[in-house]
């Protein structure tokens, strides 16, 4: 080998090594929450509040809330702290995310509870796509996954499903779990997005139909849907149509379980943009809302969870 031939290759993997190195070093900096304490009463709450999954699996779904200020965004990193330590004391067997921007996914990427795995947290490049999976290693095996962009949506980044087909470890029983995030209606362009929204949910319903028949098992279908049930708190840009076409289609888990849990904030039965919806063959025994004093100020939503049958 010539002399010239080895500075060239020496460059390239000078360059690799760096390519590797510096963005490592970046997610570690960024990531580090060790210096940040949990918030006055959290530690006392959650253990008073946490209880055990007597159910097949538990199943999760959280909108973080980005940290851009033009969102209403809050720092990550103290929020990052609470929410690793819901997941360490909730122990979610899959959790359904949206709103993971770059901060968040440094957070999660080094601080995860032992044995959670992310699902297509990036696409090309640096970019973090912001609706994603987690999903418990040490109580389920992952058979498959993928993620897919809505073929209408204001950014492909959030307006997308990442969907994965799980083995409960304990018991061999198999479901698949999909997160989502759909548009927004917004006063002014009422007409034009609600077809957005439900070329969303007629895409979504499509999809997991199509899962469930292939793998032959329910699916648990979770997010931030932006749509909310009929209520007289519900306003007409809340889309509730959408709703109801899903509920119809599927079961919410909220509404038929054998148990609701709820915090001091907001009761169970509030109307929300987030839900769980299960295909024929689950079962949800508990519908929780973490609506508790002790996690106030996480994100502009609370965590909902199922613990469920399958």
């Amino acid at each position: 080998m010539n002399k010239k031939l080895k500075i060239a290759l020496s460059v390239v993997l000078c360059i690799c090594s760096l390519t590797v190195a510096v963005p490592t070093a970046v997610y570690l900096s960024r990531g580090s929450i060790n210096s940040y304490e949990l918030p006055k009463g959290f530690e006392e709450g959650i253990s008073k509040e946490a209880f055990d999954n007597k159910a097949d699996i538990r199943v999760m779904s959280s909108n973080l809330l980005v940290h851009y200020e033009s969102w209403g965004g809050e720092p990550v990193k103290p929020r990052a702290k609470m929410y690793t330590e819901v997941l360490e004391k909730y122990q979610p067997d899959v959790v359904g995310i949206q709103e993971l921007c770059d901060s968040w996914y440094c957070c999660l990427k080094h601080n995860l509870p032992d044995g959670y795995k992310m699902i297509y947290p990036l696409s090309t490049g640096a970019f973090v796509r912001m609706t994603a999976m987690v999903y418990n290693s040490n109580t389920v095996d992952l058979i498959k996954d993928g993620t897919f962009a809505y073929a209408q949506g204001d950014n492909p980044r959030l307006r997308r499903v990442v969907w994965g087909v799980f083995r409960v470890k304990e018991t061999g029983k198999v479901f698949a779990a999909t997160s989502t995030h759909f548009d927004l209606l917004r006063e002014g362009r009422e007409e034009e997005l609600t077809a957005v929204i439900k070329s969303q949910s007629n895409e979504l319903i499509s999809f997991v139909d199509a899962l469930s028949e292939e793998y032959d098992c329910p699916v648990i279908s979770v997010g931030d849907f932006n749509t909310m049930e009929d209520t007289p708190q519900t306003k007409p840009v809340d889309i509730p149509e959408i709703y109801y076409t899903l509920a119809q289609k599927y079961t919410d888990a909220k509404f038929n379980c054998d148990n609701q849990v709820c915090g001091e904030l907001q009761p169970w039965d509030y109307p929300s943009y987030d839900h769980i919806f299960m295909t024929s063959g689950a079962k949800a025994e508990t519908f929780a809302l973490l609506s508790y004093d002790w996690l106030n100020g996480i994100s502009d939503h609370y965590p909902i969870f199922a613990d469920i049958n399958i």
